[in-house]
Order: structure tokens, then sequence, then C-alpha cells
């Protein structure tokens, strides 16, 4: 973990009073992203070609994105309305999976 102290924080940083966190948050869904896309060419192998370990990759960008998503909504207040709607869509994509 790094603490850097570069002064006081900027719109949608985390510390600031405008929507914080939301750059943190498009910062780890498009890395996430990178890592999807990667594993998409890679036809699903866990091993890209220049010898990254994707599913490694996949589980730290998950786990980080999971900590901005939580750290954006119960900051901005919307944690309640986002779980709400987070239950009816992992419902709805647990029928898609059964359904195959």
């Amino acid at each position: 973990m790094e603490d850097q102290q570069f002064g006081p924080a900027g719109p949608y940083e985390i510390g600031s009073d405008l929507w914080p966190g939301l750059a943190k948050l498009a910062e780890e869904a498009g890395e996430l992203i990178q890592i999807l896309a990667k594993l998409v060419g890679a036809s699903g192998r866990d091993r890209y070609y220049d010898g990254t370990n994707l599913r490694e990759r996949l589980v730290e960008e998950c786990g980080d994105l999971t900590a901005a998503i939580a750290f954006f909504t119960e900051t901005n207040g919307l944690g309640a309305e986002v779980d709400a709607r987070a239950r009816q869509k992992l419902a709805l994509f647990r029928h898609w999976h059964e359904q195959g």
C-alpha cells in the first residue's frame, strides 16, 4: 500500500467533496477491462503471450474494482440502492446461467 501526498484532492478523487472515489472507480474498471480483453485474446488461457498470469491479475483487478465500488457507493450514500440493484441483477445472472 502506498501513502502518497500530492496536496488537496481534486474533483472525483478520494478525499474530494465532489463524487469522491469516482476517478479511482474509473481507473480500476479500466484495469479490469484490460485483463478481460487479454483473457479473450488468449482464448481463455491463464497465460498471456508475454508470460502474464491472467488468473492472478484477474483476481487482483476484480478485488481492486470491488473495493473501489464499495468505497464509492459507501462514501456517496449510494450503498443501499446499489446493493438492492446488485441483488436483483445477481439473481438474473444466476437464472441465465442455469438456463445455459
